[in-house]
């Protein structure tokens, strides 16, 4: 599965010497000396076994398709307005081409966003299913430094309610290769939907566990929350792993 996304630009220039340096000097990172041209407004490069490209496209994303999805995002009130704003876009792509696994290009993926994000030009991201601004997810991703995986914006976790109690779904965990998750009909208030769905999405991402139906999860002996398989309700995947919580 490669990891894809757009990053939303006020103007349609992109300035790809500069996004060369502040990956290579807030990460270290130097695409692999393969021969392949470093210039120009559409760069395709090897870094660790995986085929990168930051692809400038001189027109917003069609169909108001980041707007709509920006609206979903609770972190950011100003994302409609922001999404709305972009005149053009990079296309980001990370495509394996080796052995190395969904965590690691993942990483690699953010830290090729986080350095495209650091010019002023850039409005916003849009990637796992709504828009971010930049200097969240430039913060999030400064926790790799520190050990910290930036699962907030590799999964976005939809949040709703109805007459049935209260309702979460993920985007992204499809990146690395494991089925969505949805929580139905909890009782349970937002926060704690929030915070237990991402300490799931957490551990399954940087542990490498794979759920299945039938199966329970839970964060102490006592707590055995029961996982079934089922056709999805929100969040855009055909199936999803229901947690009952």
């Amino acid at each position: 599965m490669h990891a894809q996304g757009f990053v939303l630009l006020k103007e349609n220039r992109f300035d790809s010497a500069a996004f060369l340096r502040t990956l290579q000097q807030e990460w270290g990172i130097t695409p692999d000396d393969d021969g392949m041209p470093l210039s120009g407004e559409m760069l395709t490069f090897n870094i660790a076994g995986n085929l990168c490209a930051v692809s400038l496209m001189p027109a917003p994303i069609p169909d108001g398709e980041a707007e709509a999805s920006a609206a979903y995002n609770y972190y950011w009130p100003e994302a409609v307005e922001a999404a709305r704003q972009h005149q053009a876009h990079l296309l980001i792509a990370v495509m394996p081409t080796g052995d190395g696994t969904a965590l690691e290009r993942m990483c690699l993926y953010s830290k090729i966003v986080s350095s495209c994000l650091a010019d002023a030009n850039a409005l916003g991201v849009y990637t796992s299913g709504t828009v971010f601004a930049p200097d969240f997810y430039r913060s999030l991703c400064d926790e790799m430094r520190n050990g910290q995986l930036p699962v907030p914006v590799w999964v976005f976790l939809g949040l709703y309610a109805d007459e049935g109690g209260n309702h979460a779904y993920t985007i992204g965990m499809a990146q690395f290769d494991k089925m969505e998750m949805e929580i139905r009909a909890s009782q349970h208030d937002m926060s704690e939907l929030h915070n237990t769905l991402l300490g799931i999405c957490t551990y399954l991402i940087s542990e490498d566990v794979t759920l299945h139906d039938g199966e329970t999860i839970g964060f102490s002996a006592e707590q055995q929350l029961r996982i079934t398989q089922s056709p999805a309700i929100a969040g855009g995947a055909e199936e999803t792993l229901k947690i009952a919580y």
